[in-house]
């Protein structure tokens, strides 16, 4: 069928069975976006960052809007070395999904290893006001206080982490 013959096909469908086309394509994309982040999960867990990206790359072309797939991203590229690409998924990462504090935690991770203390702290903080209960982000942030030589800050942080911790396991010490 010719280009224009297929245009003028297209055009005489019913616009319901246009939309249901446009539906099924969109369906299949995302579950193509989501096999090859399953594909990429298996190789990052066997040490195969390179191969990862190359996945997620892929991925992303299929559902840019699916935020797990630049916090995993993320993580690969971290993993190579490659922080300000890290970096760069992470804040996308945080645009697509601003009240999870996991990206934050993610991303002040990163800022650490750029040697950008005062910014990983402040997603550190920004972590902890979205899950206060949730002791990674007291973790995180003692690790930061650690870097900016605040120990006393640091020590109180790795108490609270503690804390809740012995919170979740059901003890209290």
């Amino acid at each position: 069928m010719s280009a224009i013959t297929f245009g003028r096909f297209v055009a005489a469908l019913p616009s319901g069975l246009i939309a249901l086309l446009l539906t099924t394509s969109t369906v299949t994309a995302a579950e193509d976006a989501e096999e090859l982040m399953l594909q990429a999960q298996v190789v990052l867990t066997k040490g195969r960052p390179q191969e990862a990206i190359g996945l997620l790359n892929k991925a992303i072309e299929k559902a840019p809007d699916r935020a797990e797939l630049y916090m995993l991203r993320s993580r690969a590229r971290e993993s190579t070395g490659k922080y300000e690409a890290a970096l760069e998924d992470a804040t996308r990462y945080v645009q697509l999904e601003p009240g999870d504090a996991f990206g934050y935690l993610n991303r002040a991770r990163i800022y650490l290893s750029l040697d950008k203390p005062n910014a990983a702290l402040e997603d550190a903080n920004k972590a902890i006001e979205l899950a206060p209960e949730e002791p990674d982000g007291y973790y995180r942030r003692a690790d930061i206080y650690i870097e900016l030589g605040k120990d006393a800050e640091a020590k109180a942080d790795e108490m609270k982490a503690e804390e809740l911790d012995r919170k979740y396991q059901g003890t209290t010490e």
